[in-house]
């Protein structure tokens, strides 16, 4: 997707400086598959999210240019922070180059549109495994998270690899803050290893990894990895794949179907117009100290611009109570033979994402995060208890979408939603 080097990156908050050069592509990979009645489309790209409104636009640039229904294009994001700002944000996250945009959702859009023409006979595979190591719960270093790897392969009548699809949960932040070069983390690394040992492409399915960050060294700025750490997760991951799918059985008479369902996600109410104005006094302070620091401390000031942005933005809507109660989001579902994935547009927790999968058993369950759109971090009911950023106040005040964060009851609306979906199809 040729990133613009002099541009920004999305994803840290503690990075202000601009991007210096590319360490490894930028990519947009997908395949397309078709049982004769149905097409189905999965696309996977090396970028933080995309708007729910720019994924509806692709789906209908791709049905306007193709026989590809826009219902049956399923465009995910493998969340890496070290690609370049492809949604709106707040703050220091917002830096985005919109030629860069529109020619990135334009290559998406004719991707897809010409894989009609390059359809062939092929067989489908999948396999399972657990990979530890690679993740843990940052949100509760001792709650569970989903270390389930789950590779799915299309392959040529000659038994080649046409793609195979990796779905992992783990946070693409093993490059922290202080890097400068563009990356697609370990998700473009593990795409790239499956590539080299199968052939044909590697597309990664981002899991339910909100609360999940990746096991690397720590220093003075938080979690920080290299590249090495990068290849090494890809490797394992790619590695673990390829026994999985050795001996699976291949299948070419499957049945492929998709489903979507808009529900209602609970959002908390806002503070009241007294804890706005607290909250906007405790940022603007915070500006002033930071600006105030010789030299100025930099990081500082831009998330506090943020935050009284956000503070600003609120107090507006609670004073025309415009505060909205909920959010629109999309639940996606497909069937490929026995296996289900099921998708949504959130930064999901571990335990949605555990939830819809043991809810959809016998079948086999496949969750992906970050699919058609992006709307923030989407907790669970403990989580929120416990509070903290992804689970409390993260995604509010960064997305541009949001102005309170993702309520109680979302949890439950969403795994209960995720499984009827999954199994009505």
């Amino acid at each position: 997707l040729k990133p613009p080097v002099g541009g920004y990156m999305s994803g840290f908050a503690a990075r202000v400086d601009p991007t210096t050069g590319i360490h490894d592509p930028i990519m947009a990979r997908a395949v397309l598959l078709d049982d004769g009645t149905t097409m189905f489309a999965i696309v996977s790209c090396d970028l933080i999210g995309f708007t729910p409104e720019s994924v509806a636009d692709m789906r209908r640039r791709i049905a306007k240019n193709s026989s590809v229904p826009p219902e049956n294009v399923f465009i995910c994001c493998t969340h890496t922070h070290s690609a370049p700002t492809s949604m709106k944000l707040r703050g220091v996250l917002g830096y985005i180059d919109e030629p860069w945009l529109a020619e990135c959702q334009s290559k998406i859009v004719n991707l897809v549109a010409r894989l009609p023409e390059k359809l062939e006979p092929a067989s489908v595979a999948h396999g399972a495994t657990t990979v530890t190591g690679i993740g843990y719960n940052r949100q509760d270093a001792n709650h569970r998270i989903d270390e389930e790897l789950t590779a799915i392969s299309v392959e040529s009548e000659s038994g080649d690899a046409i793609a195979t699809v990796l779905n992992y949960s783990t946070h693409a932040v093993v490059m922290g803050p202080s890097n400068l070069l563009y990356s697609g983390d370990h998700p473009g690394a593990a795409a790239k290893q499956i590539r080299r040992l199968r052939g044909g492409i590697g597309l990664y399915l981002q899991g339910a990894c909100g609360d999940v960050n990746p096991i690397v060294e720590r220093n003075e700025v938080g979690e920080i990895g290299t590249f090495d750490d990068c290849e090494m997760i890809g490797e394992r991951l790619a590695q673990a794949a390829v026994e999985v799918l050795r001996n699976a059985p291949r299948v070419s008479d499957i049945t492929i179907r998709t489903a979507r369902k808009t529900v209602d996600v609970p959002l908390d109410p806002a503070p009241t117009l007294d804890e706005l104005d607290a909250q906007q006094a405790a940022f603007a302070a915070d500006l002033e100290q930071a600006r105030a620091q010789d030299p100025p401390n930099r990081i500082a000031e831009m998330i506090a611009v943020a935050y009284l942005d956000w503070a600003k933005e609120l107090r507006e809507k609670a004073i025309a109570d415009s505060v909205p109660k909920t959010l629109p989001a999309e639940v996606y579902a497909a069937a490929i033979g026995d296996i289900r994935i099921v998708g949504l547009p959130f930064e999901t927790f571990s335990d949605i994402g555990l939830g819809i999968k043991e809810g959809l058993k016998p079948l086999k369950g496949v969750f992906v995060g970050y699919a058609n759109g992006l709307w923030g971090y989407c907790p669970t009911r403990w989580a929120k208890d416990q509070g903290g950023y992804g689970a409390e106040y993260g995604s509010a005040r960064w997305f541009s979408g949001l102005v309170t964060p993702i309520g109680y009851g979302a949890e439950e609306l969403l795994v209960r939603e995720g499984v009827a979906l999954g199994r009505s199809i």
